[in-house]
């Protein structure tokens, strides 16, 4: 469910009124997060160590209320009780498909539903028929997270939408863990509209990540 937000009555008034105009109000960090024990634990149960940070993540999110701010498609600033993850998925033969996994806080849940999801992903589809059917409905009730297994990086740019338009939701990239010494370490790019989002929330975020990682096993 969506809220509206009122304006005038908003902790964040100044803050969103400052920042709304901007030709990109968004800011961008680059931070680790030490995945050692849940990188074994998913390979120990021969389980997806994507989707294990992808809860972790999806978790975080939902649980700071300023990375669940959005503009509708009527202009409305609104917030979501929940959203949900939007993942590019790669599909043999093509480029990829993006999909949509919705959020649940029981991590066994989470995950079931979320392996089937990408398990059943059509080979002859639009990939980007689930971002046009979120555009359609105009509430961005979700977040985006692309991995790249394969590539160690320290910083991400994204592309972005004309100035104005309100697909506003937070962009994150989850990269290759590296080793440092007998721990691993994998890279996550966040970046978020800062009408919305300030530093100590994309700090909790982290910390928040960092701590569903450390507890999370099937």
């Amino acid at each position: 469910m969506k809220h509206i937000v009122e304006i005038d009555n908003w902790v964040r008034r100044d803050n969103y009124l400052y920042f709304k105009n901007f030709a990109n109000s968004w800011i961008a960090i680059t931070s680790e997060v030490e995945c050692t024990d849940a990188f074994h634990r998913a390979k120990e149960s021969n389980s997806s160590f994507f989707l294990y940070y992808l809860y972790a993540v999806t978790r975080a999110v939902n649980e700071i209320k300023e990375l669940r701010y959005r503009t509708d498609k009527d202009g409305n600033v609104v917030w979501h009780d929940t959203v949900d993850v939007i993942s590019p998925i790669a599909v043999p033969g093509r480029t990829f498909y993006t999909v949509r996994i919705p959020y649940k806080e029981d991590f066994a849940s989470f995950y079931r539903e979320a392996r089937h999801i990408i398990t059943h992903i059509p080979h002859d589809g639009d990939p980007y028929a689930t971002d046009k059917g979120i555009a359609e409905t105009g509430d961005y009730d979700v977040f985006l997270l692309s991995a790249t297994p394969k590539l160690y990086f320290t910083g991400v740019t994204y592309t972005q939408m004309a100035t104005g338009h309100s697909m506003d939701y937070p962009l994150m990239n989850a990269g290759k863990a590296i080793a440092r010494g007998e721990k691993l370490y994998m890279p996550i790019a966040l970046t978020v509209s800062h009408a919305f989002v300030d530093g100590e929330h994309v700090s909790l975020f982290f910390e928040k990540v960092q701590a569903f990682l450390n507890e999370v096993h099937l």
